[in-house]
């Protein structure tokens, strides 16, 4: 017998049947050359149930299941009886086991030879395949692996209407497809034919944007073949891709990649493994090929996948961003996040979770990114991160976050179902006994992080955001507010030089003063006198004194306060964010309930809910008592000038009837 061959059903080697079942493509059954595939579509349904069951029983009842699903006719079982008929006619003349179609107690069994299914053929070359590369024997690997894929013809069971459990079976062949692709073209890699790679690597990227292995394979050959731009392309699309229909960013092994090309130290290309095809089917008189594993409940086969990967057992995840190596100030708030952070101890059964709220450019993730460095050896399990808006503001889904997270930790993508308590489920069983810190960036509400929680007492959870988040039990809250103007202006003399800055100390701390001493500005600032040596700390102070052109000199580089800014205002919803605009329009004076009823046209209870949702937004703040203990509010500075570019405020009134007419005066005397 070859080597790799398949023996035959308990008997020695056969010749050759005359019978072909071809479903690497159209489903197609052929005799001697003659085409005998049955014509009705509810049988060619029926036989595609039987053969991705081959040699094995299939019931009466999982195959009305299959064909019908939940709706199926009165007299199901007649009808099947009914395909099965015409299914022995077409095979009734095959060579072959005269009991080629078997009927059994409570249904039926197709009985085939290991060389009458194409799928088999193309699973025992792949075999043949690896076996090769164990060998190190690379041009055998491309040889059988280009025959084995010279046996499809295009999709599996193209143009067959698919069952739930044919849908299933469908994609892992074609899985097996990609898989055997894969490490043909690896092997090919290993035998230096970078360039003559190019052009198929290319088209496979494109007809599988999000898949990053070609990507990867691309960016190796176009790099081997003096092509960097080529490679770095190809990583940019990847990336677009991934972001722009799952939500993620490519995996840290594509990013790692990245860099080696950016930095020309890519080493040089080794043998990769890589796990074996999914089979179709098994025959059930072939000792030598295992049944399929039964499906597990939902998460479990994940799970315990997860759990035996090498990434997930010898590598600890560290995927926080990199520190900010100038971080200035926040003592005390840097010292009570640490402790509300620190594991839990005792009989605790849930984790940490922290979260560290404040308005757009507060430093809140500059703050938690810190903090969790400070901390990072507590939690020996890793670190993990995730951004939770996009590069477009919008929320990102926490199945997204799930998949990214999972997909890092080294869990096949394939593999993950869509559903996103299942993902949970997946990631809670994985972080059970685990210590990790999880630091989730820029949260919009508690429902978006709750999935994301890990299992098990021993792990931290770090929120950062903008907006309160009620229904996370047990959280604790680090709030930010501005910086203290001595840290604040360390922080705006670190970034402009303190050489530039010398005696004018007092000059300073009223530069930071009219960035409201909010850190974003604040380091604008310092970035726009450094990047200025015309000028002096004076000479910036007075061109922030002007409020009509304060915002446009806080625009720097990366540091655009008014984009910032500006997208906070836009995540309110539309009355809360007419609120603002009115409120802002009204100048920087500090307010009472009963004046912001006045500025608004709404009464005391409506202007005190309106008030307190834009302080759950951090958009307004708490100023002080005021006589008798009157509480006073106010809109921070920056907002309230970042809002009239933003949208002026007599553009949207519609929603609170009769303020244009309390707003325009009382708006007319201020420099807003």
């Amino acid at each position: 017998m070859k080597d790799g061959a398949l023996p035959d059903a308990g008997t020695p080697d056969t010749e050759p049947t005359a019978l072909r079942i071809g479903v690497l493509g159209p489903m197609e059954v052929r005799e001697r050359g003659e085409n005998r595939t049955p014509s009705a579509p509810m049988a060619r349904r029926a036989l595609a149930v039987l053969l991705i069951h081959a040699n094995r029983l299939v019931t009466t009842s999982a195959l009305i299941e299959e064909l019908w699903e939940d709706e199926p006719p009165r007299l199901a079982r007649k009808t099947v009886q009914t395909y099965v008929y015409q299914l022995r006619r077409a095979l009734q003349s095959a060579s072959g086991p005269s009991n080629r179609l078997e009927t059994c107690p409570n249904g039926y069994r197709i009985n085939l030879l290991v060389d009458e299914l194409d799928l088999w053929e193309f699973e025992r070359r792949v075999t043949q395949a690896r076996r090769a590369l164990g060998k190190g024997d690379a041009l055998n690997v491309v040889a059988t692996l280009r025959s084995a894929l010279a046996l499809w013809r295009g999709d599996p069971f193209a143009g067959l209407e698919a069952g739930p459990v044919l849908a299933a079976r469908i994609t892992q062949i074609s899985e097996a497809r990609i898989s055997a692709l894969e490490l043909r073209i690896e092997a090919e890699l290993q035998l230096g034919r970078h360039r003559s790679l190019l052009g198929e690597l290319r088209q496979l990227t494109a007809a599988h944007p999000v898949h990053e292995e070609f990507t990867a394979q691309l960016m190796r050959a176009a790099y081997r073949a003096d092509q960097r731009s080529m490679a770095l392309d190809a990583f940019t699309r990847l990336r677009r891709n991934l972001v722009e229909d799952l939500g993620i960013d490519p995996s840290e092994r594509l990013q790692k990649l990245q860099w080696d090309v950016l930095n020309e130290t890519l080493e040089p290309d080794q043998p990769a493994a890589r796990a074996e095809p999914v089979a179709l089917t098994t025959p059930a008189t072939v000792p030598t090929r295992p049944e399929p594993a039964p499906l597990a409940p939902a998460g479990a086969a994940p799970a315990a996948a997860l759990a035996a990967h090498p990434a997930a057992g010898h590598r600890p995840p560290a995927q926080l961003p990199v520190d900010t190596a100038d971080f200035t100030g926040r003592r005390a708030e840097l010292a009570r996040l640490e402790e509300l952070a620190q594991p839990a101890a005792g009989a605790r059964s849930a984790p940490r979770i922290v979260t560290v709220l404040g308005g757009a450019g507060a430093g809140k993730t500059a703050l938690a990114v810190h903090a969790a460095h400070r901390l990072r050896e507590l939690f020996p399990d890793g670190q993990l991160y995730a951004r939770l808006h996009d590069d477009d503001d919008r929320p990102v889904r926490p199945a997204c976050v799930l998949r990214a997270l999972l997909r890092d930790l080294g869990h096949p993508v394939v593999d993950l179902p869509d559903d996103t308590e299942e993902l949970g489920r997946i990631f809670r069983n994985w972080s059970a006994e685990r210590r990790l810190l999880v630091l989730l960036d820029d949260a919009t509400s508690a429902d978006q992080v709750a999935p994301l929680l890990p299992g098990g007492p021993g792990s931290t959870v770090l929120v950062t955001s903008r907006v309160r988040l009620p229904g996370l039990p047990g959280a604790a809250t680090v709030e930010l507010g501005p910086m203290e103007t001595d840290e604040a202006a360390e922080l705006f003399a670190s970034l402009a030089g303190r050489h530039r800055v010398g005696a004018d100390s007092a000059v300073a701390r009223q530069v930071v003063r009219l960035t409201g001493n909010l850190p974003l500005a604040v380091r604008a600032a310092g970035e726009k006198l450094a990047a200025r040596p015309m000028w002096s700390v004076t000479d910036l102070a007075a061109r922030l004194a002007e409020e009509d052109h304060r915002i446009a000199q806080l625009r720097t580089g990366s540091f655009d306060v008014l984009a910032r800014l500006a997208s906070a205002c836009a995540r309110l919803d539309q009355t809360a964010y007419e609120a603002l605009t009115l409120l802002s329009a009204a100048g920087g004076e500090p307010f009472t309930i009963a004046r912001a009823a006045t500025l608004l046209g709404v009464d005391a209870w409506s202007a005190e809910m309106l008030v307190g949702q834009l302080l759950d937004h951090c958009v307004a703040e708490m100023w002080h008592e005021g006589p008798d203990a009157v509480p006073l509010f106010r809109i921070p500075v920056l907002t309230r000038l970042s809002v009239p570019v933003h949208a002026p405020a007599t553009a949207a009134l519609h929603v609170l009837p009769g303020a244009r007419e309390r707003a325009v005066p009382a708006a007319a005397g201020t420099s807003a």
